[in-house]
Formats: C-alpha cells, sequence, structure tokens
C-alpha cells in the first residue's frame, strides 16, 4: 500500500448525504462466488506482538481514521501518530470533519529530537502496557511554526519564549540559502506552560519573520493483556488556519478478528524482507469507538464503529516519495475493503478505469487479495491551499465477488495541505452491491495526487 511516503516527503521537505450507522462488519456475505481465499498460514504478523512497536524499522505508525456519530450529527476524524526514524523526525496528523456544518479542521506537526525520542516515543516490549505518545499533554509547547519567513537573514535570529506560565524552552531558528527562515527547532521545551507562549525573533540581519508555538499532542495507550482492546486515545489539535481548538477523548475495542493487508501483512511486492527490506501493514476495523469530540469548548458524546491501521518497514525515501489513492470501506453485509492503486498502475484521470488491487475480509476473518478496478467519476475538488485536484467519488468494480460500489465524499475540503502539496483524508460513504446484493456502508477516501 505504501501509503504516507508523500507526507514523510512534505514533512522532511519543510524542516452530503447522511452515512449510514454501522452496528459492526457482522454478517459476511455469499461466499459462493469468492476465489480462494488467503490460507492463515500465510499470515505473516502476530498479534499482541505486532501491535507494538518495532525496533529497527525505518518507519512506523498508527493511526485512527472513520465515522463517528454525536446524535444526528456526523463526524470523520484521523488521529495519525508516525515515526520516519531513518529521516530523524516524526509527526502528528489530526484532523476532524463535521459533515453537517461542511467544517475540516486539521494540522499537522513535525516533532525533531528532543521532542521526539526514538527509543522511548512508542512501546517496544510486548510484556509491558502498549502506548504511543507525540507531544506532552502537561506542556504547551509542542513545536514552533514559521508564520512569516521574512527575508535578509544572514544568520539565525534568536529565538525568544515568554509568557505561557513556563520557563526553560530553548529554540533556534534556521535561515535558507535565500535569506528567509526554513525552520524553527525547540532544543528543549521547558516546563510548566499551561497555555501557548508568544515566540519572537530578534537579530539575524534579516526582518519580517514571524512565528508562533504549536500545542498538540497524541497520547494513546491499552493494557497488555489485549492492546485491541480498552484502547484509549487521547488528542488535541488547534485548526492550522481558525485556531480552532479540537480536543479527541476516545476508547476503542476491536470486535472480531485483525484485517491482515494483502491478506498476509506483507507486500507481496517486497517478497519475505525485514523491517528494513518491506513493508508491513495490519488494520483493526471493527473498533467499537466511544467517548467525546470537543470543539472549541462544546463538549459531545460521539460513538461508532471505526478503523485503526498500523503499518512499518520500509518506504523509499523523502527524495522519492510514493503517491496513491485509497479507498476503505465497513459494509453492512459484514465485509471489509481496503481498495489501493499507485501510479505504477496508471496516473488516474476522470472517468478513465485503471487496475487497482483490494484486500476483503469476511466476519469470521476469511481473507482474500484480488484485482479490482476503481475509475474516479462525478465531482472534482481544487484545493485552493495546495493547488491538488482532488477526486470526491470513486466506481470500485470487483469482478471476483460481483461488486459495484460507489465511494463518495460529502465535504470536499479535507486536506492536510503540506510544504509541495498536499495529501487528502476525508470521510466518505459506501453504496452499490457486492456479490449481487445491495450494500451501504462509512468509508474512507485518501489520495496523495
Amino acid at each position: 500500500m505504501l501509503r504516507r511516503r508523500f507526507v514523510m516527503g512534505a514533512a522532511s521537505a519543510a524542516i452530503a448525504a447522511p452515512l449510514t450507522t454501522l452496528q459492526g462488519c457482522g454478517g459476511g456475505g455469499d461466499a459462493n462466488a469468492a476465489p480462494e481465499p488467503i490460507p492463515p498460514s500465510k499470515v505473516v504478523l502476530h498479534l499482541p506482538a505486532d501491535m507494538y512497536r518495532h525496533p529497527g524499522a525505518p518507519t512506523e505508525w498508527w493511526w485512527h481514521i472513520g465515522t463517528l456519530k454525536a446524535g444526528n450529527r456526523t463526524f470523520g476524524f484521523e488521529i495519525n501518530a508516525a515515526s520516519f526514524v531513518k529521516d530523524g523526525f516524526a509527526f502528528s496528523q489530526v484532523m476532524l470533519t463535521d459533515v453537517e456544518n461542511k467544517r475540516h479542521y486539521q494540522h499537522t506537526v513535525p516533532f525533531l529530537p528532543p521532542m521526539f525520542n526514538v527509543d522511548t516515543w512508542a512501546e517496544a516490549d510486548p510484556s509491558k502496557p502498549w502506548s504511543v505518545n507525540l507531544g506532552d499533554e502537561a506542556n504547551h509547547l509542542s513545536a514552533i511554526e514559521v508564520v512569516n519567513a521574512g527575508s535578509g537573514y544572514t544568520s539565525g535570529p534568536a529565538v525568544q519564549i515568554t509568557g505561557g506560565g513556563g520557563s526553560g524552552a530553548i529554540a533556534f531558528a534556521i535561515p535558507n540559502a535565500s535569506g528567509a527562515i526554513a525552520a524553527i527547532l525547540i532544543l528543549s521545551p521547558g516546563a510548566g506552560y499551561t497555555s501557548t507562549p508568544t515566540v519572537t525573533l530578534v537579530g539575524g540581519g534579516g526582518n519580517g519573520a514571524t512565528a508562533k508555538a504549536v500545542y498538540s499532542y497524541i497520547a494513546m495507550k491499552a493494557p497488555q493483556s489485549d492492546p485491541t482492546k480498552n484502547m484509549t486515545v487521547k488528542s488535541f489539535m488547534s485548526d492550522q488556519v481558525t485556531g480552532t481548538e479540537v480536543l479527541f477523548d476516545l476508547t476503542f475495542s476491536q470486535q472480531g478478528p485483525p484485517f491482515f493487508v494483502w491478506g498476509t501483512g506483507i507486500n507481496p511486492e517486497g517478497g519475505q524482507g525485514t523491517v528494513q527490506t518491506n513493508n508491513f501493514y495490519f488494520s483493526l476495523t471493527r473498533l467499537q469507538a466511544g467517548g467525546s469530540i470537543t470543539i472549541d469548548g462544546v463538549k459531545l458524546a460521539v460513538s461508532g464503529v471505526t478503523w485503526m491501521d498500523h503499518e512499518y518497514g520500509a518506504f523509499g525515501s523523502s527524495a522519492n516519495p510514493v503517491k496513491w489513492f485509497l479507498q476503505d470501506m465497513q459494509l453492512d453485509n459484514g465485509v471489509c475493503i481496503s481498495n489501493y492503486s499507485t501510479p505504477n498502475l496508471g496516473v488516474p484521470e476522470l472517468n478513465k478505469k485503471q487496475e487497482s488491487h483490494c484486500t476483503i475480509q469476511g466476519a469470521d476473518g476469511t481473507t482474500w487479495f484480488v484485482e479490482s478496478f476503481v475509475t474516479p467519476i462525478g465531482r472534482t475538488w481544487k484545493s485552493p491551499k495546495s493547488g491538488v485536484t482532488y477526486f470526491m467519488q470513486f466506481h470500485i468494480e470487483i469482478p471476483s465477488f460481483n461488486a459495484s460500489i460507489i465511494v463518495d465524499t460529502p465535504v470536499d475540503d479535507q486536506e492536510f495541505p503540506l510544504a509541495g502539496g498536499g495529501v487528502y483524508e476525508g470521510i466518505a460513504t459506501a453504496s452499490g452491491t457486492f456479490q449481487y446484493r445491495a450494500v451501504t456502508g462509512t468509508a474512507w477516501n485518501e489520495q496523495a495526487l
């Protein structure tokens, strides 16, 4: 699947129809028309051990996505914690889409040493409780973003951090060859910041550069006995454009078997390689979710059936990122599907069918990896921030399951704009037929084009 390579490259360069309430992917469909399933003996991953961090893996991430309901209101969300050890940094991506009000909140925050510790950011020992952490809930200084790069800087200006109730924060600014401020790195986050401090740039021979402190964190934890159940995820971010504050306080418990991407959990294109040479990937697609989201102080109780991905291993380089598009589906007949295509299978074009591949799983864990076709249809949306045009609707055809499914995106603007482009992560719906029977469900639309 090779997801997130585009984000890695961008981060490195920078340093509406109502949705069906899915009760669970239970029930399964008629398997008579199905091809041969993947034998369980071919699965290379083992839970709970592979839920944990993998020392030596160049990249690794856990991300939660999906649909949450608060009464009649529908929300899409993503909480993604990712490390790129070989490039020396990590990042968080957090977003919330309010379908009813057509509002999208998002923020991507990079974490560099000492804010990111390769050996402690996620638990690697399966004999201990599982955890993943980026940022510090107790200290409101996670990163410093350049607001205006300024000009004429012959050296890095002094970074003055004041206010916020804390002390001890140290940072330095990095000018680029053109004399603009390219980035500000935190050497010490200090302590005791109960609100975001003020950042001022002084000296350096230039003028016009401004910056702001950012507070954001992700804290995931679960019991050692079974980290796929009773998983708590807390996360905070302020929208990158409006400053709207969003707090997630959620609990997830998987019901049913895990979903091994490609049927085996290992990319077949990479052979039987190690974490240094191949891509490993599984999902939890039947997470019973509950808890709350708070938007600018308004707290809403939410629930739903959501999806978590854990992917790790080798993913190219920041200089050569890979692009893709993908559609995840949780259908009301009990089937979960992850369908994807990459540009080596053909650059996507509107109304042009192209080959794709999909992993399909029934409620009992029976899994298939089969050929499919995807056709971008209907609406497109051009981001005013990145200039990228994204597809809002897809027609997915899976001949071996007599399946024809439309994935539709109810809110256009669901982009994470990044340096050099953007990545699309959006709530969607699914409707059509599977083995000739009508199906509906929740879905997810992901693109890096």
